[in-house]
């Protein structure tokens, strides 16, 4: 009978980890980068501090040099380092290996490596006051294509990637000097520091997924296992190579929620937004509402406010030094009660004589102001806001008139009337007495709030920046129910809850869409019973002719809503989302953080209150344009699919019957010019925001020209949906401002418009034209312009030149009426 097999021997715990770690090295590796966690080795603990070391000294015998995070952020804080007593934080193996007497810590007060091998001298000769840059260990790393492992650990921890940041220039780290002392051996010495650091007002996440995700997939990593862990590694010239490709084609890419962190660093970059609260009494509590109400309006985009101090409205106002004058606010509001301006508080007791003394001076107080800024003045009117010992209802309405009757012939001056802000005000007193006698606070903390609301949606309205398209979903929000399962039968709207609340949240929106307001629909359904469900439930208020688009199918909605702003040529941050799906908002918000996603309360009965109480649904300044917003919408989605029966460009313009009518600016024309001036942000080469004064000033100047151009086609009514702002200088003209409304880009007007101006100025004498393009995040659809036109570029960033020594005219397929007289015209 045979003798039974010897056993087999197992190998022991050092010679596996040397295997493992042998396993992910190439033969030619000569340098080994190592990152761990031993929390993740399901092993006995006991003599696995000898056993790591052991593995790793006989890598270093065989050759190989190993380096070791000993990263430590001690410096930044205490600016102090010294390289035996500052602790590394990059876990337990690398203080084991420091231990080792063949072990050395590169002089580097934050970036220190733990290192032992043949290339131990040249890392050590690596300057200590830069992270990343040249002649730093990640340079050497770089330098002889270290293989870079991990053990145990997330790749989150790969140091090496800060450097491809920095050779990246990745927008959200900025660079940043630390001066200390530090001891690396030799005793203290000074050290300034440069680093690249995350911006911490982006509040933004690593996340290297995308580029090891890339390695493992192309094949560039290598894979072992460990006692249930995964062991990896990459060569640092294939990490160099992705994140270059990575960050190339997005800088944004190796962050959580990149399009978040994306959007919130340009919204910090532009220029904040500017509110002034005049009165004569104490207004710090009105301040802190307005305040946390713009936090919440404008999440992350800056924003000022100026207050008057109490007592100070009248110096402030007539000071040309005082900070108001030096504010320049896109938005001022007088807030001032009647019982403020008669200085009395019972003010039925003011008889006419009084009123009218006391109405006279405040109006001329506000007129005085007023002509200090072209931007939006707003005065609350009055009302009664407390109880009164003497029926006050006459002289408040009294007061009333003669206010709006002393501003009427203002035309950036509006009366506020405040009853609708009443209503909104909640619960509490509007004026808080005990505030009133103790600090003269004239509103208390409920109406402060109702105020500071509308405050924030009318400077929102008057920037461009309130929705002009509402996006709406369907289920559990237009109408209570499931329609795919409960039928359309099913589904319920009407006199009873909860149907009753989708009714009143419906007539919200149609009342919007009276105002302006484009709707569209958004939602996760069968496209053909969703629409059979809008044409023909008896109760539905809103019908398929009210909406401008409709997106109904299966995909994301973040996707569904894009492509409805794409159609509609309407920018993001003018989209406002209502859906129910808590879920549902949370991904709109990521993926696509420009658009508007406000709360929705849990019972559907608070649904058209969040709508209309949202500063974003101001309306404000409403035009004949806007009312005829729907249909000018449903015209460019005609035109649209008109577009793709063509496969020559200019034979869909000429079918168009595009009109372009010139036409300087007048008194029945410029509140449209201002408005396209205030809202027009996707093609607007300088997206100057010229007010309705400063523009009647650039048409009545002998330099400049303000010209308002209209369009009317085969499918839209003629309608003011440009400007051209020139300025002359002898024979020039430089375009100072060009602008057009969305809803007419894409038809040709654009080039052509520059076309005519040439032929005209031209004509008039004229031997240069000029013009100029300022990037900023909306305005991408202009940028071509004027190379579009034939001008070349200048030698300025942004600034085009076109010599007018040749013949110009516009193009055929554009018929041009020019309106403008040629005594005023010199384009």
């Amino acid at each position: 009978m045979a003798a039974a097999p010897p056993p087999a021997v197992r190998p022991s715990r050092r010679d596996e980890i040397h295997a493992a770690l042998r396993s992910v090295l190439a033969p030619t590796d000569r340098l080994l980068v190592l990152h761990s966690s031993l929390f993740a080795f399901r092993t006995d603990v006991r003599g696995l501090r000898g056993d790591l070391l052991a593995a790793l000294r006989a890598l270093v015998a065989e050759g190989v040099t190993v380096a070791l995070p000993a990263v430590t952020f001690e410096f930044c804080r205490t600016k102090e380092y010294h390289h035996r007593t500052s602790a590394p934080t990059t876990g337990v193996l690398v203080e084991w290996f420091l231990g080792l007497p063949e072990v050395r810590r590169t002089p580097h007060p934050v970036y220190s490596f733990a290192v032992a091998g043949p290339l131990t001298d040249e890392l050590m000769a690596c300057p200590p006051d830069t992270a990343f840059g040249a002649g730093t260990v990640f340079e050497v790393f770089e330098r002889h294509d270290a293989r870079i492992a991990t053990l145990g650990a997330s790749w989150n921890s790969c140091t090496q990637v800060h450097r491809y940041e920095e050779l990246a220039a990745v927008p959200y780290r900025h660079p940043m000097t630390v001066s200390g002392t530090a001891d690396f051996g030799a005793g203290p010495v000074p050290v300034d520091l440069e680093m690249i650091v995350r911006d911490t007002a982006l509040r933004s996440t690593l996340d290297f997924a995308p580029v090891f995700d890339r390695l493992r997939a192309d094949g560039s990593m290598a894979t072992g296992e460990l006692w249930g862990a995964a062991v990896e590694s990459v060569s640092t010239g294939d990490l160099a190579r992705v994140c270059d490709a990575l960050m190339g084609d997005d800088p944004w890419a190796l962050l959580r929620e990149a399009r978040v962190i994306e959007h919130r660093a340009r919204t910090l970059a532009a220029e904040p937004v500017r509110l002034a609260l005049l009165g004569s009494r104490n207004l710090e509590i009105l301040a802190a509402e307005t305040a946390a109400e713009a936090r919440r309006v404008l999440g992350d985009a800056p924003y000022a406010l100026h207050v008057t101090e109490y007592g100070t409205l009248g110096r402030e106002v007539h000071d040309p030094g005082s900070a108001l004058r030096g504010f320049d606010p896109h938005a001022s509001f007088f807030t001032d009660r009647l019982e403020d301006v008669l200085g009395v508080d019972e003010p039925g007791t003011a008889d006419g004589e009084r009123l009218g003394a006391a109405l006279e001076h405040y109006t001329d107080l506000v007129r005085a102001y007023a002509a200090t800024t072209d931007r939006p003045v707003f005065v609350v009117s009055f009302a009664e806001v407390q109880p009164y010992a003497v029926d006050a209802a006459p002289v408040v309405r009294e007061a009333g008139r003669l206010l709006r009757e002393a501003l009427a012939d203002l035309d950036h001056v509006h009366v506020v009337e405040p009853a609708a802000i009443i209503v909104r005000a909640g619960g509490g007193p509007l004026v808080d007495q005990r505030l009133w006698l103790v600090g003269r606070v004239p509103y208390g903390a409920a109406m402060s709030r109702a105020l500071a609301r509308r405050f924030w949606g009318l400077t929102l309205s008057v920037t461009g920046r309130t929705a002009r398209v509402v996006v709406t979903d369907l289920d559990n929000t237009l109408w209570h129910g499931i329609l795919g399962e409960d039928g359309l039968d099913g589904i319920q709207i009407g006199t009873d809850h909860p149907g009753n609340a989708h009714l009143r949240l419906q007539r919200a929106l149609k009342s919007l869409r009276a105002q302006g307001i484009a709707l569209a629909v958004c939602s996760k359904n069968d496209e053909d019973l969703a629409l059979r469900a809008l044409r023909e439930h008896p109760a539905m208020e809103l019908r398929e002719e009210d909406f401008v688009a409709t997106e109904i199918g299966w995909r994301p909605k973040a996707e569904a809503i894009a492509d409805i702003a794409e159609r509609l040529n309407v920018g993001l941050a003018n989209v406002l989302f209502l859906d129910d799906n808590p879920v549902e908002r949370a991904r709109v918000r990521e993926f696509l953080p420009q658009v508007v996603v406000p709360e929705l309360p849990e019972d559907p009965a608070g649904y058209a209150d969040a709508l209309l109480d949202s500063p974003f649904t101001t309306v404000f300044g409403v035009t004949d344009a806007d009312l005829r917003r729907t249909e000018q919408y449903r015209a460019r989605d005609r035109v649209e699919r008109r577009r793709r029966g063509f496969d020559r460009v200019e034979e869909f313009y000429a079918s168009l019957g595009t009109e372009l009518h010139v036409t300087p600016l007048t008194e029945g024309n410029a509140a449209r010019a201002a408005q396209l001036c205030a809202k027009t942000n996707q093609f607007n080469t300088t997206t100057l925001r010229h007010t309705r004064a400063e523009l009647r000033r650039l048409a009545d100047a002998p330099d400049s020209d303000v010209f308002v151009l209209a369009v009317a086609d085969r499918f839209s009514a003629r309608e003011d949906l440009g400007l051209l702002i020139l300025s002359h200088e002898g024979a020039h003209t430089t375009v100072d401002g060009y602008l057009l409304s969305c809803r007419v880009l894409g038809r040709g007007v654009e080039a052509g418009a520059l076309g005519w101006l040439a032929a005209a100025t031209t004509a008039r004498g004229g031997t240069r034209l000029s013009g100029r393009v300022k990037p900023t995040e909306r305005n991408a659809p202009c940028r071509t312009v004027f190379a579009d036109a034939g001008f070349a570029p200048g030698e300025a960033d942004g600034s085009w030149h076109l010599d007018l020594t040749g013949e110009h005219t516009a193009p055929p397929w554009l018929r041009v009426i020019d309106h403008t007289e040629a005594e005023n015209h010199r384009a």
